[in-house]
């Protein structure tokens, strides 16, 4: 499946290989802006009725559309690439630091190592052993440390549970019942389709979850407590979410290295990543059956998982920028 979606992205991109070179003879965004690149279009939530967040370029003021336009190509022609370890989701997307400044450099999805538990929950991964979001994260987390991954989760400074994947993992799980077909839409434009039969199933699964007394915890930090006592990294961050779109990466072994855009552009332009190549690892490595259907569907419960929680929490301004 993501080879299928590296390979549309290669030819949503590849007018774009030619721009990377001569931009990175250019220091000023201004410079390297090109007509040809503005002229590309990026898909954003509110394209496929998503977005029902406040995080997205609409609602700020500080920011300069040029300078945003030169961004997302560079990003998207891969400049900001690096090279990581990992091989499944260990840190989240969120674009904020901790207190020095600092980020992990490890593969990215919503809410980190949870976005294995939650897309697994949705896909398939769930045993009948896994009664409360406390098991089935226990459980996650010691299966993938067994197969030899660093796990992490995280929080931040100024609240109980400074992960909005995790914060608000019912209401994602609600919002994918509601509007399963239009994240199904958003997807299919990189390459991934649902069967019916595969929507049916992730939403009868989000809908048993939601109607299962006591399944999601009331104090959400629990969760990610439960994450760091089996082994997960925890990072706390601070600030405020400066996220101006989502990096969708499909490049094996690579992040984003989110300082460097910062760095280039000013403190206030930042990126969500989901680093998507990442997920067919996790999936198999939380198949339960080992049967590669069941992992496809896995895999592909983790990215509307991401997408979902995008959309709780971002704006429909919000463009995905897709990185072959």
């Amino acid at each position: 499946m993501f080879e299928s979606l590296k390979n549309l992205l290669k030819h949503f991109t590849g007018s774009q290989d030619s721009e990377s070179s001569a931009r990175a003879t250019h220091d000023s965004p201004s410079n390297s802006h090109s007509t040809k690149a503005s002229n590309i279009h990026y898909h954003t939530l509110g394209e496929f009725n998503l977005g029902i967040g406040t995080i997205g370029p609409t609602n700020r003021n500080d920011i300069d559309q040029k300078t945003l336009t030169d961004m997302y190509q560079a990003v998207a022609a891969g400049k900001f690439n690096i090279p990581v370890n990992g091989a499944v989701p260990e840190i989240c997307v969120d674009g904020r630091t901790d207190k020095n400044g600092n980020r992990k450099q490890a593969p990215c999805a919503a809410g980190g190592t949870l976005s294995i538990v939650y897309g697994g929950d949705l896909g398939g991964a769930a045993t009948a052993s896994d009664k409360t979001e406390t098991e089935l994260t226990v459980r996650i987390i010691n299966m993938l440390k067994a197969k030899g991954h660093a796990t992490g989760v995280h929080g931040d400074d100024h609240s109980n549970c400074g992960c909005g994947a995790c914060a608000k993992a019912k209401t994602i799980y609600q919002h994918i019942t509601e509007h399963i077909n239009d994240i199904a839409a958003l997807v299919s434009q990189y390459g991934i389709s649902l069967t019916d039969t595969e929507k049916e199933a992730i939403v009868q699964q989000a809908q048993n979850r939601i109607n299962q007394p006591d399944f999601f915890a009331d104090d959400r930090s629990s969760i990610l407590q439960a994450a760091q006592d089996n082994g997960s990294i925890f990072e706390e961050l601070v600030g405020v979410h400066n996220e101006l779109g989502i990096a969708l990466n499909t490049k094996p072994g690579t992040t984003i290295d989110r300082s460097a855009i910062r760095a280039r552009y000013g403190s206030q332009y930042d990126v969500f990543v989901v680093d998507a190549w990442s997920f067919g690892t996790a999936a198999n490595d939380v198949n339960p059956t080992g049967a590669e259907q069941d992992a496809q569907r896995i895999a592909k419960a983790i990215t509307l998982q991401n997408v979902a929680t995008a959309s709780v929490l971002g704006h429909g301004s919000l463009s995905i920028i897709p990185i072959a």
